[in-house]
This record gives C-alpha cells, structure tokens and sequence, in this order.
C-alpha cells in the first residue's frame, strides 16, 4: 500500500472520526496498490489505526464506500480487526468495499460472505460476517457532519460452520454464542463456536 498525495474529502472526514475514535494511535490513509481487484470506486482509501503501544489489534476501515448514499440516507464503510499489521486485511476491506459498490451487491447486517480462503493466510475463519461494532460502540458506528452520515459495519471472521448458522437460524444467534464463548475474533487459529 502506498500513501496517496492528497485525500479526497471522505477520506479526511474517516481519518479525523478514527483518530476520535482510537486515541493514542496511529492513523493513516493509504491506497491498495497490490492489483488483483475489480474496482468500482474511484480514491478509495483504506484507514490503516496500528495497535497501538499495548501492540493490540490493527482495524482497517474502508473510505469511500459511503460516497452513494443507499435507501436509508447514509453511507456504508467497512472494516476489519487483525491481529497485527497485515496487508491482506488491507486488500480484503478494499475487495468488500468496491463489492457494495457495484449496485447488484450491496451488503446488509447479518450478511454472510463467503471468501473462498483463509480470511488472513493460516486462518481457520473463511467467512465475513456483516455486522455491527458491537465492541467498538456507538460513536464509531455512526458518523455525521452534517454533509454525510456513515455507518461503520464490521466484517467478522467466521468459519463455515458459523456461517452455516447464521444463514440457517440468523446471525444474531451467532453473536450470542461468540460473545458468549468470549471468542477473540482476531485469533487466526479461533475454534468455531458452532
């Protein structure tokens, strides 16, 4: 990835709501530069927040996505927590990203996509779930200036039989059991908790 010379403006408005959102941390805006993608969004950038001094998780947020407003009146971005810094989670929210931007696949809570490989190279998870952030709370699941409002949903790793699940009887049964199994959804070698 690469770091663009200038940002367009719903680039700078995600950079500024994750520092708010993630103090102390380090963020950037970069551009996938690794090829191999379709894509439908012109400057898409992803927000890179590093783990910070503890050495925690590493979120990477789509910005770009939320340029076309969908039915409800705001903009989707999307993201992913990975265990540490980690170019394929970079390359998995820019292919998500410039997926809902094509109008034949706009993406919806309790979603389920299947990847088709590990969602991170070892992993045990080759599903997303489309989702809310939970954890993350409220202020980083909306934005709003007034110009643009944004939801943030979150693409969670989930193994087959997860998914299976959640396409079966809903994905909230699933959060239930993951928050119940006190899962740690940044593990690469995290058991299924169907």
């Amino acid at each position: 990835m690469s770091e663009p010379p200038e940002l367009p403006d719903v680039a700078r408005k995600i950079v500024g709501h994750a520092r708010g959102c993630f103090p102390g941390r380090e963020v950037e805006a970069l551009r996938w530069q690794g090829g191999g993608l379709v894509e439908n969004i012109a400057g898409l950038r992803i927000v890179r927040v590093s783990g910070g001094a503890g050495g925690g998780p590493w979120t990477y947020i789509s910005a770009g996505a939320s340029t076309e407003a969908m039915e409800d009146g705001y903009g989707i971005e999307v993201f992913a927590v990975a265990p540490g810094e980690r170019s394929e989670a970079a390359k998995l929210v820019s292919m998500v990203a410039h997926l809902h931007a094509d109008p034949r696949y706009p993406l919806s809570l309790g979603q389920v996509l299947e990847i088709g490989h590990p969602w991170l190279p070892g992993a045990s998870c080759d599903h997303l779930l489309v989702c809310v952030p939970g954890p993350f709370g409220d202020d980083f699941e909306w934005y709003s200036d007034g110009d643009a409002t944004i939801r943030f949903v979150w693409l969670l790793p989930i193994t087959r039989p997860e998914a299976e699940l959640a396409q079966r009887e809903g994905f909230q049964l699933l959060q239930e059991k993951l928050g119940a199994a006190q899962a740690d959804v940044t593990r690469l070698d995290r058991a299924s908790v169907v």
